[in-house]
């Protein structure tokens, strides 16, 4: 902190600190007996300060130093708004690292544990059926190797919209559903912590809609699973941890080189059957909406 300068009056010296601070100079005032001494904290703006106290000093009723209370009292409300949102993002890792894991992140514990009761009671031969048409996005009727069912999807058009989001419960084989359990646990859970569990619950509504859509378009109702979600959530933070720094998300390189290899490897149809279409809808869907969130918030901000 440097010395700049005196002023004859603390209403003076309060004017010229305004005025700087309105051109991003940080300085502080102290009264000692009848002067007021300007005091600047960054070295780097010792010069152009003492140049602006001269100039001051010649004309301290020139017309640019009008207004410039009303404008340095919004930046500073700004920078205590500013300070007071970074107060509410710190967590006490103690005690959040204490609390279970389904107390912290109730909505992902709940993808994680619907899945997991929908995928014990497909093992069952006298359940299974009644289970996926339950959950699908439609009813259907399986004759031979031909699956009936109707495009216009009555079921849902007659009140059973929750059928445009419970396929994402359904889960094949045990790979299919630990695969997407421990990436929902990774991706969900860092939502999350970070968002809240209200906005991790509306980013899976509008991933799974678009994205179960999507499949039932392209390939019937014989699909399931939560990696349209997944692929949604991975789209929304890589988006975010490109383009807004301050959201405090990182997406590992080696988790981009895994999801986006798995994506295209699926495509090939090597591994048999799968849900290129949720996976696609899912990671277009959360990267729109990680890449539009992001632009608003910097549009208000530069209003």
């Amino acid at each position: 902190m440097r010395k700049i300068g005196s002023l004859e009056s603390g209403q003076q010296a309060n004017l010229f600190r305004d005025y700087l601070l309105t051109k991003g100079i940080d300085v502080t005032v102290e009264s000692a007996s009848d002067q007021w001494t300007v005091w600047v904290y960054d070295e780097d703006h010792v010069e152009q300060s003492k140049s602006e106290l001269d100039e001051f000093l010649e004309n301290s009723s020139a017309e640019k130093y009008q207004g410039v209370s009303q404008q340095a009292d919004s930046i500073r409300e700004e920078k205590i708004k500013k300070v007071r949102e970074n107060q509410s993002r710190q967590v006490d890792v103690r005690e959040t690292w204490n609390r279970p894991f389904t107390s912290r992140c109730p909505v992902t514990s709940l993808l994680i544990g619907i899945s997991v009761v929908v995928f014990l009671f497909m093992q069952s031969d006298e359940s299974k059926t009644q289970v996926r048409q339950a959950l699908s996005i439609c009813s259907f009727q399986v004759s031979g190797d031909m699956i009936r069912y109707d495009k216009r999807l009555v079921d849902v058009r007659e009140g059973e919209v929750w059928r445009l989001v419970t396929p994402i419960f359904i889960h094949f084989s045990i790979m299919h559903i630990v695969f997407n359990c421990i990436m929902t646990y990774q991706l969900g859970g860092a939502i999350e912590a970070n968002r809240g569990s209200g906005r991790l619950l509306l980013l899976v509504l509008l991933t799974a809609i678009p994205s179960n859509l999507a499949q039932f378009y392209w390939s019937g109702p014989s699909f399931g699973g939560l990696s349209g979600v997944v692929y949604g959530m991975f789209g929304y933070m890589w988006m975010k941890s490109k383009f807004d720094p301050q959201s405090y998300f990182f997406v590992p390189p080696n988790m981009v080189f895994i999801l986006i290899g798995w994506f295209f490897l699926c495509m090939t149809g090597f591994v048999g059957p799968v849900a290129n279409m949720a996976h696609g809808f899912g990671l277009g869907t959360g990267m729109a909406i990680g890449v539009a969130t992001t632009f608003l918030k910097q549009a208000g901000k530069s209003r």
